[in-house]
């Protein structure tokens, strides 16, 4: 039963290797991805770098476009599964591979081989590619085992299908085999054999790519001398690049300044020790074997392998720089913000409290004053009306007592008042209202001045809001109502209007120096 529960699971955990290599593959949905995980890039980033596939060799085998994205399908994928939460995946399997996800729908017992056969009809092309039919095929395996659904597993499409991933899976570990120490000790003599005829020391340190190639040309060249002594230096460097295995290096170096790379730079900048070199001469042994490269050709065989060496070193370099190196800086970069983040927010929770807790006593302390405050208002309120109260009587004692004080003066007083004429224009050019008085009186005074507006004592429901909008207010003493006095003292609060007192004399030259008087007192 152990066995049966571990076989699943490796069956599982391959299932979604190839799945994550299926969709990160499909450059259909690779907009897609990179929409799905910027939304959640971290936890997916955590999610691949905690989950099992992070360093199988499956994944590096791939370009880097398609690792990145394999791998950025493989964190959403891992996240899945943590999280049980399958909604992403789904999204990039309907967008991505719509046919597969219809099939599953519409099936309820899976055949492999049916399954193929209807892609292929489905098709309007004439060939389907191989690959593309692998890929329809994983997400389809995927699904079935999710889903628990039963599937043909006897068929010959089935078992040709498995036998191309296991053949996936177990690549590197065949190439692996093909290049362990056992195997070259195996073929030491043959491998002797071509450190001989390449002319280079079997237990000679080359420390670089660059310095063997260097060793090539001069020994090419140190031939040159024995066969032909006396030849010029300038005739041999030109005939070791097009007799001798140099050529070939003269020949693809120049192909690589044509592609933009610095030959010289490249080749210093990787290492190359005796196991590198031993290996090269092995595939060479392995291409003369299985693909009957002839001697002729293994010089250009050989100088081929050593630029590939080159190239596949700086490839696989560039390749953890961009997708592992950089990122892992970021990610610890970004981790060492989060921690500092959350003390700090930390610290502003502990801050929070500290000030709810002094806002809740200054609330209370507040709350108290502020209890004091409106009683303090109430009877601010209570005396500004009493003082409101007095200002009003003030007001009106104060016109009294001028009233009085001009009454008790004689009529030298007036002695020294302007002409009849001045005292008639200045009153005519001022708004004036009068309360009270005979209507004979009113009338001779209107008579006089037509911009004085006269109010009788009878009128006491009249609106009398004008007080606001006149320079003065008179009242005729001998003739009014007490009524009506309150309701203009009343009103005369809203204002600053002064207000004076008439004798009410029917001389109308003394009513007149009255009138001024108390406009230009």
């Amino acid at each position: 039963m152990t066995n049966l529960i571990e076989i699943q699971k490796l069956e599982t955990a391959k299932v979604h290797q190839f799945l994550c290599i299926a969709l990160g593959c499909n450059t259909f949905i690779h907009p897609l991805i990179d929409e799905l995980y910027s939304k959640d890039e971290w936890d997916y980033y955590e999610a691949f770098q905690k989950c099992e596939w992070k360093n199988k060799p499956l994944f590096s085998m791939y370009t880097t476009k398609s690792e990145e994205k394999i791998r950025q399908v493989a964190g959403i994928v891992a996240w899945s599964y943590q999280s049980k939460q399958f909604a992403q995946v789904d999204q990039l399997i309907k967008k991505g591979y719509k046919y597969v996800y219809q099939y599953m729908q519409q099936h309820i017992n899976i055949d492999f081989e049916h399954f193929m056969r209807s892609f292929a009809k489905r098709q309007k092309k004439n060939i389907v590619k191989e690959i593309e039919l692998i890929y329809q095929n994983i997400v389809l395996w995927y699904l079935c085992v999710r889903e628990n659904k039963p599937f043909n597993q006897t068929n010959v499409a089935w078992k040709s299908f498995l036998e191309v991933l296991n053949t996936s899976i177990n690549e590197t570990e065949v190439q692996n085999s093909l290049f362990s120490k056992k195997v070259r000790d195996q073929h030491t003599k043959e491998i002797d054999e071509l450190y001989k005829e390449f002319n280079i020391p079997k237990n000679q340190r080359f420390d670089s790519l660059g310095f063997l190639l260097e060793y090539l040309i001069s020994s090419s060249i140190r031939k040159i001398y024995e066969t032909t002594p006396g030849c010029p230096t300038k005739k041999a460097e030109e005939q070791v690049f097009q007799d001798s295995p140099a050529k070939y290096i003269g020949a693809i170096g120049g192909w690589l300044k044509t592609l933009k790379i610095h030959e010289l730079d490249a080749t210093e900048q990787v290492p190359l020790t005796k196991t590198d070199l031993d290996n090269i001469f092995l595939e060479l042994l392995y291409a003369k074997k299985y693909n009957h490269i002839t001697n002729e050709e293994q010089a250009l065989f050989f100088i081929t392998c050593l630029y590939m060496k080159c190239m596949s070193s700086h490839y696989e370099q560039t390749k953890q720089l961009y997708l592992d190196q950089s990122k892992q800086d970021y990610y610890l970069a970004m981790k060492l913000k989060e921690s500092r983040i959350h003390e700090q927010e930390a610290m502003l929770i502990q801050r929070q409290r500290e000030w709810h807790f002094s806002n809740e006593q200054k609330e209370r302390e507040i709350e108290g004053l502020s209890k004091n405050l409106r009683e303090a208002h109430s009877k601010i309120r209570q005396l500004e009306q009493q003082i409101t109260n007095m200002e009003d009587y003030s007001d009106e004692v104060h016109a009294l007592r001028n009233y009085i004080h001009l009454e008790e003066q004689n009529d030298s007083h007036f002695k020294s008042a302007p002409s009849m004429k001045t005292m008639t224009e200045y009153i005519q050019s001022k708004r004036l209202l009068i309360f009270g008085g005979a209507p004979i009186w009113q009338q001779k005074l209107k008579t006089l001045f037509p911009n004085i507006e006269f109010v009788d004592v009878t009128e006491v429901n009249r609106d009398i809001s004008k007080i606001q909008r006149v320079d003065a207010v008179f009242i005729n003493t001998k003739v009014f109502s007490h009524a009506f006095y309150k309701k203009i003292i009343k009103e005369l609060s809203k204002t600053d209007t002064p207000l004076y007192y008439l004798n009410g004399q029917s001389n109308m030259e003394k009513i007149t120096e009255e009138i001024y008087r108390w406009l230009t007192e």
